[in-house]
């Protein structure tokens, strides 16, 4: 990371932190998992902690953080959560060949035997510091929804993950027809996979549907450097 890209992320960051102050969100950001599940267990209790950060399942060897936003109330109105994986040479499409089962939808009973991975050309194109994208939750009834607050939240991430880890790829799975309706796009993501897992639900007869949705470095530099106000107004 240059020191241009060092200051510009700083000068983001701030005009990012002061949208939030607007939006009257205080925010937090920890690597303290425990914690996390914790706040989740008590505070969300409608969309359990994910598997990729349950600290006892699969983060023994990884590197995460979380971010939590409340409102003046301080009730907790979201969540998401960011996870270091080093692939290295390896490929994303490798790595999910064999690891996809470790991300699936949380709180659904999933049949493993029956769900499928399909790897697309971008999860072929990433390889060494990859960055999983999860645990995005806004509450239901939250007053914030609808306000371009997803951009500000998705920005405030990418942010701290760019200038904390500095990866060459951020990657996340996103239900099809969310995906379709513009949270993607929303969240920031620039390219998608489509099609890229399918999830078999115990006595569903359809399964989940999911998209892998990813940024490479340069389409972070370019997306931290869109003005947030078009970007909510888009």
């Amino acid at each position: 990371m240059s020191i241009q890209d060092v200051y510009d992320g700083a000068q983001l960051m701030c005009r990012t932190l002061r949208m939030l102050d607007c939006a009257q969100l205080t925010v937090q950001v920890s690597e303290d998992m425990a914690e996390y599940a914790e706040i989740i267990r008590n505070e969300r209790p409608e969309q359990p902690l994910g598997a990729p950060f349950d600290l006892f399942q699969s983060l023994r060897n990884n590197k995460a953080f979380w971010i939590t936003a409340r409102d003046l109330k301080g009730t907790l109105v979201h969540t998401q959560a960011l996870r270091l994986l080093d692939l290295g040479e390896q490929t994303l499409a490798d790595h999910l060949r064999r690891n996809f089962r470790d991300y699936p939808p949380a709180g659904l009973p999933i049949d493993f035997e029956n769900s499928a991975y399909n790897p697309g050309p971008g999860a072929r194109r990433i390889t060494g510091r990859a960055l999983y994208h999860g645990e995005f939750w806004i509450k239901e009834d939250s007053s914030f929804r609808g306000r371009g607050i997803v951009d500000i939240l998705s920005r405030f991430a990418f942010l701290s993950a760019t200038m904390h880890w500095q990866p060459d790829y951020l990657w996340g799975l996103m239900a099809r027809h969310n995906a379709r309706r513009g949270l993607a796009e929303g969240v920031g993501y620039m390219h998608s996979d489509p099609f890229a897992v399918s999830w078999k639900v115990a006595d569903r007869n359809q399964p989940i549907v999911g998209n892998l949705v990813w940024l490479a470095m340069d389409d972070l530099r370019y997306i931290a450097h869109v003005p947030l106000d078009e970007a909510s107004a888009a």
